[in-house]
């Protein structure tokens, strides 16, 4: 196949600032990589400029390593301002992102030359060819993890560049020879097999169900555990695990099938074959439990050791396994669905009106008590007013697809909306549906046409409003807060249950409860922490 890479016209652009290693050294050293924010705005103009300045393909390569370091330094800051953050991002989070974007593909394009170059037979570049193809690999799979941390969908162009650039590895012969990369930390050694594995893995793992902290520490993991991928064009013989297929022409990542299925993809077809992969995660794992620190199996020593288990046994299932995280068939619905957002909110459309301290009626103002005497009841508008003056809002959005465990929704492009991220409550209402269901956001998605998608897990039983407080001496000036009380489902082997304000509970808590009788409560377990809530279990006192 005769790989082509698309460069920009060289024209008359301006000439880069420094167009050799020791002008490029000097320029480094004004570089103000303590400003992220600048620095990365002159590296993107000088990285717009090298491409497309005539550099001979092996002064460009060296240009390129020496900007390596600093450049992974200031994308590493700047990855703070959008990774992991409620979507959709604000604008100047949105900003963040299209930067350092701007800046892989201009970094990427300065490697794709060299790799060009490469390939039509350039001789001072041959000593260099797994070096060459490694980084330009490495550049397209660093702004794939920006998108996947950013919350977007990754666009099929990207997955196209990606493999376009291991198709050249693979023309080069390249694949498996050792590159040092002294920018990993503790690796020393890489390939171009880990570069393009390590983003597809990450992609295919539920990049949505995780924790900024626990998606920081995959990512670190992977860069040592991707050495241990094997890629073949046939399905490999000796595997434990089932692979991880990818086609070479189709703009998506990593992909399994099921077990009956037939692969599609001819010539352009590859195996990532995990068997020692998924190995490398299981004896860490027994490792865990037999006592040894996560540091010392190159975890990190900021890992504490139960939640690192449970992370490495979630891979396991993801990857290894290849057991996808959601049990339950989903089925394609049409329809619309109103959600509400934050316990106040929540406790206001399902109760149908405003939230009022229990035992303390509020004093009628001179207004009211007149609509009272002439219609016997006050106006709608009092609650009407509330949810404005609160901020409270129903918001409309489509039905995607269902299961009995949650369903997936999507918000149109175009006017204002709350803003989501894994783990917050919210409360969904079909239109068709008489009640509310609680559930929680499992993973949000940027769509490449600026949708919203969300998927949500429900949560058994229809939802009862409650006025919850702390008891005891402190807290006896304290007022009654919103919460919301989710009773017991015998069919689903769940029991009754309280959703409180993030952090509120402690084992042991005695609350006073409100419904429509007043009980208190002792709380006993809880059962899932969110962003935003606490649902416990409770007992009488």
């Amino acid at each position: 196949m005769n790989i082509r890479f698309e460069f920009p016209p060289s024209g008359n652009a301006a000439a880069p600032a420094f167009i050799n290693p020791v002008a490029c050294g000097e320029w480094l050293d004004a570089l103000p990589v303590s400003n992220a924010a600048t620095a990365q705005a002159q590296l993107r103009v000088q990285l717009g400029l090298l491409p497309v300045a005539g550099l001979k393909p092996a002064l460009l390569f060296e240009i390129l390593e020496q900007l390596r370091g600093p450049l992974l330094q200031v994308q590493a800051e700047m990855t703070r301002k959008f990774a992991f953050r409620p979507l959709p991002l604000a604008d100047f989070e949105a900003g963040a992102l299209a930067g350092s974007l701007d800046l892989w593909r201009g970094f990427g394009l300065g490697w794709q030359v060299c790799v060009q170059a490469l390939l039509d037979g350039e001789r001072d570049l041959k000593a260099h060819g797994a070096q060459l193809c490694q980084r330009a690999l490495d550049s397209q799979a660093r702004l794939i993890l920006d998108v996947l941390n950013a919350g977007y969908d990754t666009a099929g162009a990207h997955w196209l560049l990606l493999h376009k650039l291991y198709r050249a590895a693979e023309q080069v012969g390249v694949t498996s020879a050792k590159v040092k990369d002294l920018q990993m930390k503790e690796l020393g050694a890489t390939n171009c097999v880990a570069a393009y594995a390590r983003p597809l893995l990450l992609a295919l793992g539920a990049p949505g169900d995780w924790e900024a902290r626990q998606a920081q520490r995959i990512a670190r993991w992977t860069e040592h555990l991707a050495t241990k991928v094997a890629i073949s064009r046939e399905p490999p013989e000796t595997a434990t695990k089932p692979p991880v297929l990818v086609d070479l022409a189709a703009g998506r990542g990593g992909f399994r099938l099921a077990a009956a299925a037939t692969p599609a993809g001819g010539a352009d077809l590859r195996y990532l074959d995990i068997s020692e992969f998924s190995q490398s995660i299981k004896n860490r794992i027994i490792r865990l439990r037999k006592g040894q620190a996560p540091a010392s199996l190159g975890l990190g020593d900021d890992s504490n050791p139960p939640a690192t288990e449970r992370l490495l046994m979630t891979l396991y299932k993801h990857w290894g396994d290849g057991r996808a995280g959601r049990e339950q068939v989903r089925r394609p619905v049409s329809g619309r669905a109103l959600v509400a957002c934050g316990v106040p909110a929540m406790h206001y459309y399902i109760s149908g009106k405003a939230f009022r301290q229990p035992g303390h009626p509020n004093e009628l103002s001179s207004r009211q008590r007149q609509e009272i005497a002439t219609f016997g009841r006050l106006a709608t508008r009092d609650d009407d007013d509330h949810s404005l003056n609160r901020g409270f809002s129903l918001e409309d959005w489509a039905m995607h697809d269902e299961s009995v465990a949650g369903l997936r929704l999507v918000r149109g492009t175009g006017g204002a909306g709350s803003r989501f991220s894994p783990g917050q409550l919210v409360a969904v209402r079909p239109t068709d549906a008489r009640a509310f269901m609680i559930g929680v956001v499992r993973w949000v998605q940027m769509q490449t046409g600026g949708e919203l998608m969300v998927g949500i897990k429900s949560l058994p039983g229809v939802p009862l409003t409650m006025a919850i407080k702390a008891t005891g001496i402190n807290a006896k000036a304290d007022k009654y807060q919103p919460g919301l009380l989710l009773p017991a489902v015998a069919a689903l082997q769940s029991i009754e249950s309280v959703l409180l304000p993030a952090g509120w509970f402690k084992p042991g808590c005695v609350l006073e409860l409100h419904t429509d009788v007043h009980r208190m409560i002792r709380l006993d377990a809880l059962v899932l922490r969110g962003t935003d809530f606490d649902r416990c279990t409770f007992s009488a006192v």
